[in-house]
């Protein structure tokens, strides 16, 4: 059973999802941008999120809403039950309302896990870390269960 840990930024409470992230426990990453958004941002997120959608290494993968999902079970495939970790459960909302593609249908994933593990991430000793980017987020969140 492979590890992901996850990581989604969204506009405000229960407003649209805005990007996703999926760091793997081997290094290998998935950062989307949901380009269908039709939400004004909300001041917060438009001051604290969408200004550091691109900070540092990372560029998200402009993407349609309808093909997030799809994405996610590219870049599950290669492993039978992956385990996936979230912070905070509203990631993990996202996750399953991303990978339902029309009434009774969903992506192609057979099964995965899915643990809530309430941790702060933030600060973090890891270098170049940007609060509240869904990658960096993700990355944040590995480095805090995985580090010694």
């Amino acid at each position: 059973m492979a590890t992901y840990f996850l990581d989604t930024e969204f506009n405000g409470f229960g407003g649209e999802l805005i990007s996703l992230a999926m760091v793997g426990e081997d290094g290998r990453e998935l950062y989307l941008l949901n380009i269908d958004r039709r939400e004004t941002a909300v001041d917060w997120v438009a001051q604290n999120v969408i200004p550091i959608l691109t900070s540092g290494d990372a560029d998200p993968v402009c993407t349609p809403l309808n093909e997030i999902g799809h994405k996610i079970a590219a870049f599950l495939a290669r492993d039978r039950w992956p385990h996936i970790i979230v912070d905070w459960p509203d990631d993990l909302k996202y996750l399953c309302q991303v990978l339902i593609t029309g009434p009774g249908e969903m992506v192609s994933i057979h099964r995965f896990a899915a643990e809530v593990v309430r941790v702060d991430s933030y600060p973090t000793t890891l270098p170049g870390a940007v609060q509240h980017n869904a990658l960096w987020d993700a990355r944040a969140l590995r480095h805090a269960l995985t580090s010694p």
